[in-house]
């Protein structure tokens, strides 16, 4: 997954995606860019941008990679996430492909305008409704692997936490 973050702007805006209803794993869920490693792709960061311009258009000289963040398991699928910090080097405009993603948007880091909140809410998995913690921001729910991934860059960061660092 790529943590591509703008640093042109206080906030430091981190691109998120919501991934397409149609997808076999997490639909509908708000995500980084990004998806599994192929063999060929060669280091992790390689996926990342390989993903990154395959689901959103993300050129690869738009992106300068810092280096990796914690990674964090996500519980349903098992699959093991490690984020790729990115700086954005040069704008563009995000293409979504359309089997991958339905939407992107700019999430502020350092949210200074009160935007960005920790709730919980009501979300339904196999085993049924139940509550979890995670950040609403302009109408997106953002929780579970992501969220963790964003408590973890935030705390990074130097932002007020809002829960105690996540333990990966």
């Amino acid at each position: 997954m790529l943590a591509l973050i703008d640093p042109s702007s206080p906030e430091l805006p981190l691109l998120m995606l919501r991934r397409s209803r149609t997808m076999r794993s997490h639909p509908g869920q708000f995500a980084l860019p990004g998806g599994a490693h192929m063999e060929s792709d060669g280091p992790l960061w390689r996926t990342a941008l390989r993903e990154s311009e395959e689901e959103l258009g993300v050129p690869e000289n738009a992106v300068e990679p810092m280096g990796y963040a914690d990674s964090v398991k996500v519980t349903h699928s098992g699959f093991l996430v490690t984020p790729v910090v990115g700086l954005l080097r040069d704008r563009f405009a995000p293409r979504l492909q359309p089997e991958e993603a339905e939407e992107s948007f700019w999430l502020p880091l350092l949210d200074r305008t009160g935007t960005l909140r920790l709730e919980q809410r009501s979300v339904t998995l196999l085993d049924g409704p139940t509550e979890v913690p995670g950040y609403l921001y302009e109408g997106h729910f953002i929780w579970g692997a992501t969220g963790r991934i964003l408590d973890d860059l935030r705390w990074r960061l130097g932002a007020a936490p809002s829960r105690p660092r996540p333990s990966q």
